[in-house]
């Protein structure tokens, strides 16, 4: 049980911390925290600050946005989000109720309505947030389908239902979409939070299902047909919220619709079901009831998320609000697993990846707990960090491969217990995911990626970088070292940039400048044969000051290029998304190292023999491990065997392996170590 009381105060002094060390309003430290769990959960995607205010009457109020438009810049149809902050600062909770919601909707309506005119929008100051938003509404309006506003807020929402209504505006269909501190709370601490559809209450009734399982306690299935209509209904309501995480990755790395699915709704509907292959689904729990003939029918459903057919569920709702096509003689079918709740983060990914196997991408690669995100996590569990010059403790970095996991280090410890673990993982050797995709695509040269956003970066990073890894076998403790000199060296040149007298004078765009002027340093080091010494930086634990003193210099001239854009461009934060911003205006005008900075290189040919030594000492290290943890297995064999049978993830060589320590034999083929190695990998059994 969340006791709400505590996490409001605790929320509330990291905010005043995090606004005091950046010099921001609190305001803005609140959305940069709400944003961040917000795209992670598929509320939103990654949202830019763009604070706009208007007080008094017909006044009106933005602090964020974010457009989430298909690839094909002639198919007109798309969602725009705008994000409203509700923050309070009092010293006790309060309640949020639906007067409170309206009245923040309606200031985000007044504004979207005003921005949909020329004369708007020449009454405004061009550097000014509003004409930033603005200019951009104008840009994009034709394709603006849905208006998705969000409230973000530390209040306690206190509704009868938390679904909202949605209302029109002319061609475009308003969602109203509510995050407080309960949903907070539980988004924080868990990484993700339930979807509970309620068919009965709010999608037009039960639906009809077929039992599918037989007398099996921990999993039951069901096979039902639903109505185009009413799957473009839930997914207008929820949004990616419904799309399990290696399938939102998916279609986001994906351009375009399904047109082979447009053509069957719109010439032949009735084939439909037919033609496509459906759904493949999986929840918690299902309540269900019975119809007046006595049919089964699913009334309720809790945790509810598509791992195949993602494609299929937007070109739907693209069909009905992007081409105006009637979904009326439209069903999908859907096979709906329903799994024990604490098994789900075992199962879904496993459905998921054995559901989607005609994909080129393994799903299963791009999930927290694949291979490669597991090692990177063991790597911060084993590695220690150089000792500092007068410390008395060591220390290590943590690496949060799935959210809440750093959080819950902490949680239901005594006070002594979690000062120990403080020293031990201090927060600002804190890493998560999408920080490390951040990291590693800023020194391979693709700022404008990483200024798409958390999410995006890290699904550019997945498909692009870490697919390839497979179980992560080539990831090595050099590997993890100079990852971390990385982390190190973007925190401190943040925090140089921060303080730096020129950016207190024309603040603004600070993430974009960072990435961009690391990339832009990396390069140039590159172009010289040499690699920024990464090495060094693992063990010192610091930046010389000669080459932070470089850098920072470096990115006072990329702050001039970037908030000095081209004349045709009218927003900074787009302008960074673009690659003609980093090919054509930084790459090689910024970043070129001196003879006193380049000493703080390495050569790109020693840099690289360093690692293939790694590479070769972790994999003999790692044969030699695995060999001793073996023995270890032999105990636990049986159990092994069961629970892969259980869970359908054994193949014939993991079982054949299996079988041989069952007997005693413990000298393994090396296919055989594979496939087991494997094996303990999906079962998350340590060895």
């Amino acid at each position: 049980m969340i006791d709400l009381g505590s996490e409001y105060l605790e929320l509330r002094e990291e905010i005043r911390v995090g606004s005091l060390v950046d010099h921001e309003l609190q305001v803005t430290e609140f959305f940069r925290i709400y944003s961040s769990i917000s795209a992670e959960n598929g509320d939103t995607p990654d949202m830019e600050y763009c604070p706009v205010l208007k007080e008094g009457l017909g006044g009106y109020r933005v602090d964020g946005y974010a457009f989430d438009l298909l690839g094909d810049e002639y198919i007109e149809a798309g969602d725009l989000y705008l994000a409203v902050c509700d923050y309070r600062q009092g010293a006790e909770l309060t309640s949020v109720n639906s007067k409170d919601v309206d009245r923040a909707v309606e200031g985000v309506e007044r504004f979207f309505n005003a921005a949909m005119h020329q004369k708007f929008l020449e009454s405004l100051e061009e550097t000014s947030p509003a004409y930033q938003l603005a200019i951009l509404i104008q840009q994009y309006k034709s394709r603006i389908r849905r208006l998705r506003v969000v409230l973000f807020t530390n209040g306690h929402l206190r509704v009868r239902k938390n679904i909202f209504e949605s209302k029109n505006i002319g061609l475009v269909t308003l969602h109203t979409n509510v995050l407080d501190l309960e949903r907070y709370s539980k988004i924080s601490s868990t990484g993700g939070e339930s979807v509970e559809i309620d068919f009965d209450e709010d999608f037009d009734g039960a639906i009809e299902c077929l039992s599918a399982s037989i007398d099996n306690v921990s999993y039951q299935s069901y096979l039902f047909a639903i109505s185009g209509a009413a799957l473009a209904k839930v997914f207008a309501t929820f949004g990616n919220r419904l799309l399990e995480q290696n399938v939102r990755t998916y279609l986001q790395a994906k351009t375009g619709v399904n047109r082979g699915i447009l053509r069957t709704i719109s010439e032949e509907p009735g084939m439909f079901f037919a033609y496509n292959n459906g759904l493949t689904a999986t929840a918690s729990s299902v309540r269900t009831s019975r119809l007046e003939g006595g049919a089964l029918a699913i009334s309720h459903v809790k945790d509810f998320q598509i791992v195949n057919g993602g494609q299929t569920t937007a070109s739907l709702l693209y069909a009905r609000d992007g081409l105006g096509r009637s979904l009326e003689h439209v069903y999908v079918q859907v096979k709906l697993s329903v799994v024990d709740e604490g098994r789900l983060s075992q199962v879904v990914p496993r459905i998921s990846e054995f559901a989607n196997t005609q994909n080129k991408v393994s799903l299963a690669d791009l999930a927290s707990n694949s291979p490669v995100q597991i090692k990177i996590e063991r790597f911060s569990k084993e590695v220690s960090v150089p000792q500092r010059a007068g410390e008395l403790h060591s220390s290590k970095w943590f690496y949060e491969r799935a959210r809440g996991q750093y959080k819950n280090l902490f949680s239901y410890k005594s006070q002594s217990e979690r000062r120990k673990l403080e020293v031990m993982y201090p927060k600002n050797q804190l890493v998560t995911k999408t920080d490390l995709a951040k990291y590693e695509l800023t020194f391979d040269g693709r700022p404008h990626f990483v200024s798409e956003g958390a999410q995006k970066c890290f699904n550019r990073y997945t498909t692009m970088v870490l697919a390839s890894l497979g179980d992560g076998s080539a990831l090595t403790e050099t590997w993890f070292r100079r990852a971390m000199a990385k982390a190190f060296l973007f925190i401190q040149l943040d925090n140089e940039v921060q303080k730096s007298e020129w950016y207190k004078s024309d603040r603004g765009y600070k993430a974009q400048i960072v990435t961009y002027t690391i990339a832009a340093c990396a390069e140039g080091f590159r172009e010289q044969d040499l690699q920024i010494d990464l090495d060094r930086i693992w063990r010192d634990q610091s930046v010389s000051e000669p080459l932070m003193s470089w850098m920072l210099g470096e990115a006072r001239r990329v702050a001039k290029i970037l908030k000095t854009p081209p004349e045709n461009v009218r927003n900074i934060s787009e302008f960074a998304k673009k690659e003609f911003c980093w090919a054509r205006c930084v790459k090689g005008c910024v970043g070129q190292p001196d003879e006193v900075v380049s000493q703080y290189g390495i050569s790109l040919q020693d840099y690289k023999s360093e690692a293939r030594v790694g590479a070769r000492d972790s994999v003999r290290n790692s044969e030699i491990d695995f060999e001793v943890a073996i023995l270890g297995l032999a105990p636990r064999v049986n159990d092994i065997i069961r629970e892969a049978k259980l869970c359908d993830a054994a193949s014939p060589m993991s079982m054949s392996a299996l079988s041989k320590i069952a007997t005693g034999r413990l000298t393994l083929s090396k296919g055989e170590k594979n496939a087991l190695k494997q094996l303990l990998e999906r079962l998350e059994i340590h060895y």
